[in-house]
């Protein structure tokens, strides 16, 4: 699953995950294996309901088995039965559906009931057809039973541990295609009624949670790799958009057949783009979910691609359904070996540095999210278990498998990938199940590097002083600065000399230590963890002669580190050589970094090289060009970005950080110019978002009227969602936004909902905490509870202790009416028996 939810640095002391919501959750017990289902279903898409039978065939696992208790929540049951014994007794309870057998069932024996049911799903399953908001939109129903929705559509042991054989049939419109699990075994016409029947048999083992349903009108286009059936389904129109979106899904294939050791395992591959999609993507069994906004025309391609998308949800059909994480305390061995399956992926096609590059913005993601929260990446504490599908689990997780490559070597990496995929072929997993594969591959204990990396929380937060202390000899002290106690790993250090290059292998074991360099000669710099193999934060003080040797010939994460270093140094030889690495490093990644340095250093010289390199040809270098303007508070920066701006630029990406970044100038002719900017047309209406968040940075409360307009049904669902945001950064003490903000914590779209909540936050609006906690009460969506239970969490955190008076006055008050409203009533009471008597 591709998830909903730059570079930091860490906390001196790690926030914690856990709330008062959270507690341990356990894989739960299960007396009855669900071997095999079938779902026939019949929806119903004006009324937005399904009548469905589920016909299970259940296997004892436990003794003298007295009742079925299936998940099942929000559906009527109009009967169960069980197969050859009639109608069953059951009821219903906390999401369980319990059904009484008329006698016990002995270990290892099979059963088989069919319920009848109907209902109109709140989650597990999603319609969507026009309104007069979105006339546009498309009629479809489309699934997505990750992590535990499965059970709101049909009735199941709703668990990743439960693996089955499954049929999915469905009747709908005749001119409706049906996308399901497996092989398409049948299609019956019933052309009386205009209806088709589409019949989809799964018949190897998968997690309940992976069962689909797509339904809709969709253009089939068809490709191959090693003999497997691709099969791209897309609106009518978007053929060409599915192209340039799919295309490399053979090499993908063949890809990851070849790493793994493992021949793709299902019988067919499709890839089904649909409307107003939960996720971006969700790996269904030989049947992937994706939302259309992946589907991009020509020019969104110059600096946008599909190719991360569609190789993370390919990646799963081994990592993730094959073999699938027993409990999602485990959820890693899903998403974060999917994450680094995609940059695997980018190093076979574009080569080492772009691999290297995509993981330090890996680093850089799972980073930012420790404004937020530290937490460890296998843990089973937590409210609900969406919670879990974090940056932690996908992109630190993804670093953490690049160090297991880093530390075992190439060779022993994939002998280790190949004998824990084959092992565990169609089985459930755990970070153990991993660990031994690895050591069985490498002769290596590994139980250290799992319980530090996965079993607890943060990562070193490193300050290194180079010193010489004699012509032959140089000191690096490498001290650990987080709060918590030291990490242990290999630190690699290499000494550049002018012609060669010498590379030592360190062992960090305490948080003050320092190593020792024995110096052939004069070295040109000292490139610290140049490969990046260890996940860190890192301040490394060094001569700036070294830095700017560093810049022109280290390795891509050695030159960033340059970069970063010469931007704190801020000299005019420092700005010189980032204007020149921005203009003419051979990776365009360096060049972005130089970019961002340079609006680091924040002076003259450096806002002349970033105006003079405008032009630079790189999309993604001018995006960052134009970002690296936005930290400067002055009309030249302005200037030069509405010009930009004024002329045109390839990029739709580029035109919409123009607008975000000259919001970030303050200027006084920014909101104007953002105002009338922000309409101009955009793939995915990137260039007002860019706008809208243009106005949150600029502050300005002339800005609450279109932010308001903007966040109104209707809408781009992107443009509501990032307008919610920015209403948030300009709505200080307007009671209008709070009002607004607070109704918006019941839209229907989740991440409007999400973003309510934060923006609550951000505006410190206390009088909406029980609206906050009322919301966070009904809310379905685990991700969007979360972040409305963080912003309760900051609101109290906010209130001073004249707030905290207040509130406790108010309450009195509050005790006092209630009181003298209740004396009234005795009063009243006590006369009215007298008059009486």
């Amino acid at each position: 699953m591709d998830s909903y939810y730059g570079e930091k640095c860490a906390s001196s002391a790690l926030k914690s995950f856990v709330t008062p919501f959270s507690k341990p959750h356990f894989t739960p017990d299960r007396p009855l294996n669900l071997e095999h289902i079938v779902l026939n279903v019949v929806p119903d898409f004006e009324q937005q309901s399904i009548e469905c039978t589920a016909t299970l065939s259940l296997k004892a696992l436990a003794d003298r088995v007295e009742s079925v208790c299936l998940d099942m929540a929000d559906l009527k049951v109009k009967s169960i039965s069980l197969k050859d014994k009639g109608l069953l007794l059951f009821h219903s309870e906390d999401g369980k559906v319990v059904a009484q057998l008329p006698d016990e069932v002995s270990y290892g024996s099979t059963i088989e009931i069919a319920v009848e049911y109907a209902g109109k799903p709140r989650k597990g399953l999603y319609f969507r057809k026009p309104d007069k908001d979105y006339p546009s939109r498309p009629v479809q129903l489309w699934t997505q039973g990750e992590d535990e929705d499965s059970h709101y559509w049909f009735p199941c042991i709703d668990t990743p541990a439960q693996k089955a054989t499954s049929e999915v049939l469905a009747t709908v419109p005749a001119s409706f295609t049906v996308i399901s699990n497996g092989k398409l075994a049948e299609v019956k016409e019933d052309a009386a009624k205009g209806l088709k029947t589409y019949h989809y048999v799964q018949d190897k083992p998968h997690s309940i949670y992976l069962i689909t349903l797509v339904a809709g009108e969709f253009v089939e286009l068809k490709d191959e790799a090693n003999g497997i059936p691709l099969l791209y389904y897309v609106p009518k129109g978007r053929e060409d958009d599915a192209k340039r979106s799919f295309s490399e899904t053979p090499k993908m294939v063949e890809f990851l057949a070849e790493k793994t050791g493992m021949p793709y395992p299902w019988d067919k591959y499709a890839q089904t783009c649909v409307s107003e999609y939960i996720f971006g993507g969700m790996e269904n069994t030989s049947a992937t979910t994706l939302t259309d906004t992946t589907l991009h025309d020509e020019r969104a391609h110059l600096d946008f691609s599909s190719v991360p998308l569609v190789s993370h949800e390919l990646a799963h059909m081994w990592f993730g359904d094959l073999l699938t994480c027993r409990y999602w305390k485990h959820a890693w061995l899903n998403e974060g070996f999917a994450t680094f399956c995609e940059a695997l992926y980018t190093q076979f096609s574009k080569g080492d540095d772009e691999y290297l590059f995509e993981m330090l913005q890996n680093q850089d993601i799972y980073l930012g999210e420790l404004d937020r929260y530290a937490r460890p990446i296998v843990t089973n504490v937590f409210e609900t278990a969406s919670e879990l599908f974090d940056r932690h689990l996908y992109e630190k997780g993804s670093v953490v498998l690049h160090m297991l490559r880093s530390m075992v070597g190439q060779e022993t990496f994939w002998r280790g990938i190949q004998l824990y995929v084959k092992d565990n072929a169609f089985k459930n997993v755990e970070t153990s199940d991993l660990r031994a594969a690895f050591e069985k591959a490498s002769g290596i204990n590994l139980d250290a590097f799992f319980a530090q990396w996965t079993g607890r929380p943060g990562h070193p937060d490193l300050s290194v002083n180079y010193e010489s202390k004699a012509e032959d000899v140089a000191v690096l002290r490498v001290v650990q600065k987080q709060a918590e106690d030291a990490f242990n790993f290999r630190l690699r250090v290499k000494v550049q000399y002018q012609g060669s290059a010498e590379e030592t292998c360190s062992d960090i074991t305490s948080k003050d230590q320092s190593i020792a360099l024995h110096l052939a000669r004069r070295p040109l710099y000292v490139s610290v963890d140049p490969k990046f193999e260890v996940l860190k934060t890192i301040e490394y003080v060094r001569p700036r002669e070294m830095m700017l040797a560093q810049l022109s010939s280290d390795t891509v994460p050695g030159r960033i580190q340059a970069a970063k270093g010469l931007a704190k140094d801020a000299s005019p030889d420092a700005v010189e050589a980032l204007r020149k690495a921005l203009g003419s490093d051979p990776f365009w990644g360096v060049q972005a970094e130089a970019a961002k340095a340079l609006g680091e250093v924040g002076n003259e010289s450096s806002l002349k090289a970033l105006i003079g390199s405008l032009s630079v040809s790189h999309p993604k270098v001018r995006r960052a060009v134009v970002s690296a303007l936005g930290q400067f508070k002055k009309e030249e920066a302005a200037d030069a970005l509405i010009s930009l701006f004024a002329k045109g630029d390839p990029s739709y990406f580029v035109e919409a950080e123009c607008l975000r970044s000259i919001g970030k100038t303050k200027s006084e002719k920014a909101y104007e110019f953002i105002v009338k900017g922000m309409e101009r047309p955009s793939w995915q209406e990137v260039v007002k978002i860019g706008g809208v968040d243009g106005l949150g940075s600029l502050g300005d409360p002339k800005a609450v009227p279109v932010l308001l307009e903007k966040v109104k049904l209707g809408n781009h669902l992107r443009v509501r969602e990032f307008s919610t945001v920015a209403l948030g950064k300009v709505g200080r003490d307007n009671v209008e936004v709070i009002g607004r903000l607070t109704d918006l914590l019941s839209d229907y779209w989740f991440r409007v909902r999400g973003s309510a909540a934060s923006a609550l936050a951000e505006l410190k609006a206390t009088d909406a905490m029980p609206a906050l906690t009322k919301a966070a009460e009904k809310e379905l969506d685990g991700r969007v509870r979360r972040l409305m239970r963080e912003s309760i969490i900051r609101l109290r955190a906010s209130r001073t202790p004249d707030d905290e008076l207040k509130r406790v006055s108010d309450d009195l008050d509050k005790l006092r009416e209630e009181n003298r409203l209740l004396k009234e009533r005795v009063d009243r009471l006590e006369l009215a028996g007298k008059q009486k008597g």
